[in-house]
């Protein structure tokens, strides 16, 4: 499906009309496809969000845009009993304005799709799917619309609360007063997951203790904070010079954390700062406890992905028997490859299974520096794997791929087209240990289909 065309911001108010619902209350105002809402009782719409909320009022005032450039106002006594009966055109994605310092965007090579290229800044899509927003885009009605649809919890790239520090991060000259609207936005009751991008030498040191300590003055606005390790790739063309982070750095940044973690616990009574998964792989700690995390609150930002994937692969391999003498490989980045190592030797030793595991090097972006699963490319996986016995098929994990409904590798080859070029079939696993059991015991019903090629493999 095409995606709408991004933009630094949305240029006219309004929504599209894409289908009515037919005797729904739309059709019976006499709204159309190609109609454009402006305004909901005098409150400019500027996406779909702000809409779904404000067509829930009782008593509605549109003013509308017909395709055929009328203008019309219309006075509705809304219906509760049924929907409104529209579909909307895809909102525009709001781009990013900043030039971060470490954005990874700007070190990906060419060549690669134009959808890897898109640096989104978009408080729709932070509020819906968790995306990080720097909120260098949201100005003072965005705020004020926020605020008013309690809009909440948001997900903001803070990285650090010192003006002069943040400023030079996102090379942004109006990005100095992020607490300043946090502050904002937490004496008006919303909350926010704040994210920390970390890199050494810059915002690490007395100005990542101001950063939690400013964050925690939030709390319990600032609902966690995440910091995670900065990504170098081997593109950095033209970009300032970054210092990588070492295994050293993340022994020491665990604790730290744990110095920190045990002093927010003693005065706000919650741990509030929680640390990217590789701090702990590379550092060669002990990960920590199920408990330790609370309620998981930004696993999706690689925080205790690792821990919950253990604990209940454990849990649930005596309950998932597999045939016996099963054979295949498991792909994975090299951060969790040691890890999956010893979950699958474990669970073939259980079930007496012959399954291996393919910790992927990540030639194609720097192997010393990115390593995660969800960065794996496809022709990194063939020159690797070709020639070997892979058994009777390939899994890939659905964080190598962009979305199910589009599974395509970071690289533009779909795993039907990987499993062609390395002579096996391919199956698609979530990412879930429940997932990857399941999709081991009934492997045949889980081929991954042919998509219309991109690439040849």
């Amino acid at each position: 499906m095409a995606e709408k065309v991004a933009t630094t911001h949305r240029r006219k108010g309004g929504v599209v009309v894409k289908e009515v619902v037919p005797e729904s209350l739309a059709d019976q105002c006499g709204l159309e496809p190609g109609d454009r809402i402006v305004s909901i009782n005098d409150f400019i719409i500027p996406d779909s969000l702000s809409f779904f909320f404000n067509i829930a009022m009782p008593d509605l005032r549109l003013a509308v845009e017909k395709h055929n450039g009328e203008a019309w106002d219309l006075e509705i006594e809304n219906d509760f009993d049924a929907p409104f009966g529209v579909a909307l055109e895809d909102d525009p994605i709001m781009l990013c304005r900043n030039k971060c310092i470490f954005c990874f965007v700007d070190q990906n090579p060419k060549g690669y799709r134009k959808t890897l290229l898109i640096k989104d800044e978009d408080i729709r899509l932070s509020f819906m799917y968790g995306n990080y927003s720097t909120l260098s885009s949201t100005d003072a009605a965005e705020e004020a619309r926020i605020i008013r649809e309690k809009i909440s919890p948001l997900y903001v790239s803070v990285h650090a609360t010192d003006p002069e520090t943040r400023i030079f991060m996102l090379k942004g000259k109006n990005a100095g007063n992020i607490l300043e609207r946090l502050r904002h936005f937490a004496e008006n009751d919303i909350s926010f997951h704040a994210q920390i991008v970390l890199c050494p030498g810059i915002n690490d040191g007395a100005i990542l203790d101001r950063t939690v300590q400013d964050l925690a003055g939030l709390f319990p606005h600032c609902l966690s904070i995440a910091v995670v390790p900065l990504g170098i790739t081997e593109h950095r063309q033209k970009l300032i010079d970054l210092t990588p982070v070492s295994d050293q750095y993340c022994a020491d940044i665990v604790q730290w954390s744990k110095v920190v973690r045990r002093e927010m616990k003693r005065t706000l009574g919650y741990p509030l700062v929680f640390l990217g998964d590789e701090f702990y792989l590379r550092a060669g700690k002990k990960l920590p406890s199920k408990r330790q995390y609370r309620d998981f609150p930004q696993m999706e930002n690689g925080i205790g992905m690792v821990r919950r994937f253990i604990d209940q692969f454990k849990r649930l391999l005596p309950k998932r028997p597999l045939p016996a003498g099963l054979k295949a490989t498991l792909i994975t980045g090299t951060l969790f490859g040691p890890a999956l190592e010893e979950l699958i030797t474990e669970l073939n030793q259980k079930w007496n299974t012959h399954l291996q595991v393919a910790a992927i090097r990540n030639d194609s972006f720097g192997p010393t520096t990115i390593n995660v699963a969800g960065l794996v490319h496809a022709q990194d996986t063939i020159d690797q794997l070709r020639n070997r016995d892979l058994g009777a098929f390939l899994v890939v994990p659905r964080v190598m791929v962009k979305d199910p409904d589009d599974p395509i590798m970071i690289d533009d080859y779909y795993p039907h087209q990987l499993g062609r070029a390395l002579g096996l079939p391919v199956v698609l696993s979530g990412n879930e240990a429940c997932d990857l059991l399941d999709t081991l015991r009934d492997w045949q019903a889980n081929l991954v289909p042919e998509f219309p090629e991109r690439r040849s493999a």
